[in-house]
């Protein structure tokens, strides 16, 4: 008995040892596919603006974590499937079998292991993550008010929001030659500004909105619909308000992906009331329309109404019915909230789930065997994607919880790991 305890004692180290070198590969595989496209990207914005390098590492690792939910889970269904890929190619489960070890304890480490790998995503999802989006914001905003012109390069030009920002050389928060070109379809005007000279001041650090103070500034002011209308102003100093919100080259947001799993529930409470509303304003809104639609039918019946009268009432009732539809209002945010919730869960089930469908791989001998386990995770990471992707632009199609439906890759990828593992083993 002590021996073969400690013979699965070196199994399982074994195991573990080969688990722990492929996931390595794999999570630097993975890793690069979500996150250096990005991460470059941002770099080089940064760097264009001589930020110390201290800075932008702190920035690039502050952004780390939303790539990491997602590189944990497809790391480990390639770790998994190179290591059984090649220890069935090699033979040695051959032997193992051969030798009295069952494969349950050759899956044991693995599935273990696995669900650290989960417990490992879901304290990133649900913690790290929020943390580092909230840092993040922190640092960027800390970079802007050092540096206002951080998205004002020289002699460049940027569109925000209605206006178009022309701009020569850039220090600081000073720009030169600043040209602004605004249009405002509510007023239906064109407005053309220039200036010699400007400062730009963060004003709003959540927001990311500027104050423009310009010098002597000069003004024309054109009508579209009529060329012959304008108007020609100066002054002394003009302040323009820009919102530079969308010029930040953030990867992290507020948005409810980078929220915690306390934050997301708060967030569904205080939206239960209002689709509770939502549902009752529709049920009386539908009763109603047919309320009308019975009422216009029966005055018809009595005479109280013509028959001309009758068909537009009637007619009107149910179009107002059928505009309603037989589907229950849908509350974009709570539904949004809810969906973000159960991914946080689903993505640490993954690990778990995506390990447990290579298993099957044990009992086949394949050739080549790392290279094709780790061929067979790519088409299943692949495949896993696609469906989580596709049910989440699913569920604003429903009313009732999404819950259910962001569970479906990790139901659907258990299940057909659970059927294959029960046929092959029928087969033996």
């Amino acid at each position: 008995m002590a021996r073969n305890r400690s013979s699965y004692t070196l199994l399982y180290r074994y195991i573990s040892k080969e688990f722990a070198q492929n996931f390595a590969v794999s999570f630097s595989f993975f890793f690069c596919i979500f996150f250096i496209n990005s991460i470059l990207l941002l770099v080089q914005r940064i760097l264009l603006r001589n930020i110390d390098i201290g800075t932008m590492l702190e920035i690039v690792s502050l952004s780390m974590p939303q790539f990491l939910i997602y590189t944990f889970p497809f790391a480990s269904l390639s770790a998994s499937s190179m290591v059984l890929g090649d220890l069935g190619s090699t033979n040695e489960l051959l032997a193992m079998r051969s030798s009295g070890i069952p494969s349950s304890k050759v899956y044991q480490p693995l599935i273990i292991i696995s669900l650290l790998l989960s417990l490992v995503t879901f304290f990133f999802a649900d913690a790290v993550l929020p943390w580092s989006s909230v840092k993040y914001q922190e640092k960027l905003s800390e970079i802007m008010r050092d540096m206002p012109t951080f998205e004002i390069q020289p002699n460049s030009v940027n569109t925000i929001g209605s206006i178009v920002l022309s701009n020569g050389e850039s220090a600081g928060n000073q720009i030169d030659d600043i040209l602004l070109l605004s249009n405002d379809p509510s007023i239906h005007q064109n407005r053309i500004v220039t200036s010699p000279r400007g400062t730009l001041t963060l004003v709003d650090d959540d927001s990311y909105i500027y104050s423009l103070e310009l010098e002597a500034p000069e003004m024309l002011i054109t009508d579209p619909s009529d060329r012959e209308m304008y108007g020609f102003t100066h002054a002394d100093k003009a302040i323009f308000y820009l919102d530079f919100s969308s010029q930040i080259p953030a990867l992290t947001s507020n948005a409810p992906m980078n929220l915690s799993s306390r934050d997301l529930i708060s967030g569904i409470m205080e939206r239960a009331e209002r689709t509770r509303e939502d549902e009752v304003y529709w049920n009386e809104s539908r009763e109603g329309a047919m309320l009308d639609f019975a009422r216009a039918l029966k005055d018809g019946e009595r005479g109280r109404l013509s028959a001309a009268d009758t068909a537009a009432a009637a007619s009107d009732a149910l179009s107002r019915y059928q505009l309603y539809g037989d589907r229950k209002p849908v509350n974009f945010f709570s539904q949004y909230y809810k969906a973000e919730l159960a991914k946080k869960f689903v993505l640490s089930a993954a690990c778990f789930c995506l390990t447990l469908v290579t298993l099957p791989l044990s009992m086949v001998r394949v050739k080549h065997g790392k290279l094709t386990g780790f061929a067979i995770s790519l088409l299943i990471a692949v495949a896993y994607w696609y469906m989580l992707f596709g049910v989440q632009l699913q569920i604003f199609s429903i009313s009732t919880d999404p819950y259910l439906l962001i569970a479906l890759p990790d139901i659907i990828i258990a299940a057909i790991a659970v059927m294959l593992i029960m046929r092959y083993r029928k087969a033996r």
